[in-house]
C-alpha cells in the first residue's frame, strides 16, 4: 500500500512575496499553491492509495475565500482521482474558541467524495485499492476543550498541558487496543513531540506552549507508521525502531530560519508489521542569506560586496544581504550598485550592516508603555529602515492579530 504523508502546507503566508500583475495573486501565495499541486501532482501520477494531509491547511483558522478556493481547488482534484484523502485539524485550522468550526470542515460538510475529515480524535477504516488501513487519529488537541470542565480551568498553563498529554496518551492505549491486529495502523498526529528540532520559524509559538510528547508515547508498536504534523522540520524520531515516527515538514519554506531546510513529503510502503518511506522534495523558493565583512583596508567597500553576491546563486530567490563595515568604510558604500546586483533575486528582503543594531538600541528607549500599539508600531517601523518597504503589511498583519486576540479574550 502507498500512502502519501503530507503537512503544514500554510497558504495563505504572503511574506517577502509581491503582486502578480497576471493573477492578482501575491507571489509567495502562488509559491505555497504550487508546491501544494506538486504533491498532489505525484499523489495522482504515482496512482498512491491514500494521502495523509496531517494538519496546518491555511495561516490562520478564518481563511479568506480565496485561499479556501485555492486549497480546495486541490483537494478536489484528488476527489475525482477517486484517491481517498484524509484531512486531519491542525493548530492553524481549529480556532481558539471551542465550538467553532475548524478551517476544513467545509469538505466535511459538503461530503466531498473521498474525503474524510477529522478535528476530534477518533479511530478511522479506509478501504483503499489495496486494501483496508486503520488510521487512529489525533487533531491539534486544543487546551480551550478543557477549559470547559470545571475541574481543568484553575490548571496553570504547564498542568493543563500535562493533563492533556496524559489524556492522548490514554487515547492512543485505547486505540491500540481496538486495532485489528491484521490490519496495518497508522497513527496520525498534530502535536509537537518534545524530541523534535525545530526548524525556527515555529519555536516561539510553540516553546513553553505546547503539550509536549514524549517519543515513546507515539512510537507504541501497534501502529505500522506515525505520521505527524506541526514541526516544519522533516525529521523521523524513531529511524531504527518500529515504527518510524515521522513529521513529513512543511511543503514551502516560510522564513529565513528555514532557508537550510529541505522541504518536501513523505511516500510510505505500507503493509501490516512493517513500513519504509521516502522523503519526496517540493519545488520551494530557495531563501539566501550573503553574510559579508568589508576588510579595514578594502580600496573599494562596494567591490567587496558584490564580489561575494556572485559566489551566490540568486537567481528566483529571496535573499538577504548582511555586511560589517567600519564607520570609515561606509560612507564609501555605493548601495545603488549593490541592489543592482540583487536584481535576479525575486524579492529583496534587506540589505542592512550589522551596526545597525547598536544605533539602535539608543533609540528604542523612545518607546514608552503610555503609547497605543499602533503610534508605538509606527515609531518602531521609522527606527528601523529595512522595515520601511513592509510597513503596510505588517501593520495588517498586526491588525490580524488584534482581532485574533479580542476573539480568544
Amino acid at each position: 500500500m502507498k500512502v502519501l504523508h503530507f503537512a503544514d502546507v500554510h497558504i495563505g503566508i504572503e511574506t517577502y512575496g509581491k503582486l502578480d500583475p497576471a493573477t492578482g495573486l501575491n507571489t509567495r501565495l502562488r509559491d505555497f499553491v504550487k508546491s501544494l499541486a506538486f504533491v498532489v501532482d505525484f499523489a495522482i501520477e504515482r496512482e498512491v492509495d491514500l494521502v495523509l494531509f496531517v494538519g496546518d491547511a491555511y495561516r490562520s483558522a478564518d481563511p479568506n475565500p480565496t485561499h479556501q478556493r485555492l486549497f480546495a481547488e486541490q483537494v478536489c482534484r484528488l476527489s475525482v482521482a477517486k484517491i481517498p484523502t484524509l484531512l486531519l485539524a491542525g493548530n492553524h485550522d481549529v480556532p481558539v474558541a471551542f465550538g467553532r468550526a475548524s478551517a476544513i470542515d467545509i469538505f466535511g460538510v459538503l461530503n466531498v467524495p473521498h474525503v474524510v475529515v477529522v478535528s476530534k480524535p477518533e479511530l478511522k477504516v479506509i478501504e483503499t485499492k489495496s486494501g483496508v488501513v486503520q488510521i487512529a487519529c489525533l487533531p491539534w488537541p486544543h487546551r480551550s476543550m478543557l477549559l470547559t470542565r470545571d475541574e481543568y480551568r484553575r490548571l496553570d498553563e504547564n498542568a493543563l498541558n500535562e493533563r492533556i498529554v496524559s489524556i492522548c496518551a490514554e487515547q492512543i492505549e485505547g486505540w491500540a487496543e481496538e486495532l485489528d491486529p491484521q490490519l496495518p495502523a497508522i497513527l496520525a498526529a498534530h502535536v509537537t513531540a518534545m524530541e523534535g528540532k525545530f526548524s525556527g520559524s515555529e519555536r516561539t509559538a510553540v516553546l513553553g506552549r505546547d503539550p509536549l510528547f514524549l517519543t515513546s508515547t507515539l512510537a507504541h508498536s501497534a501502529f505500522d507508521y506515525v505520521a505527524l504534523g506541526h514541526l516544519h522540520k522533516h525529521q523521523d524520531l524513531n529511524p531504527t525502531g518500529h515504527p518510524h515516527v515521522v513529521y513529513s515538514g512543511s511543503i514551502e519554506r516560510v522564513d529565513f530560519t528555514e532557508e537550510h531546510d529541505t522541504k518536501g513529503f513523505c511516500l510510505v510502503h505500507l503493509e501490516k508489521g512493517n513500513a519504509t518511506y521516502e522523503f519526496i522534495r517540493t519545488p520551494s523558493r530557495p531563501f539566501v542569506t550573503i553574510d559579508v565583512s568589508v576588510p579595514d583596508d578594502a580600496d573599494d567597500p562596494t567591490a567587496v560586496i558584490l564580489s561575494e553576491i556572485e559566489k551566490y546563486d540568486i537567481q528566483d530567490a529571496i535573499v538577504r544581504v548582511i555586511y560589517g563595515i567600519s564607520q570609515e568604510k561606509a560612507s564609501g558604500l555605493n548601495l545603488r550598485r549593490v541592489q543592482e546586483a540583487l536584481r535576479p533575486a525575486h524579492h529583496v528582503a534587506y540589505v542592512m550592516p550589522r551596526v545597525a543594531a547598536q544605533r539602535r538600541s539608543t533609540r528604542v528607549a523612545e518607546l514608552t508603555e503610555t503609547m497605543g500599539w499602533q503610534e508605538a508600531f509606527d515609531l518602531y517601523i521609522q527606527q528601523h529602515e529595512e522595515l520601511q518597504p513592509f510597513a503596510e503589511e505588517l501593520k495588517a498583519y498586526a491588525r490580524k492579530l488584534e482581532e485574533e486576540l479580542k476573539d480568544e479574550r
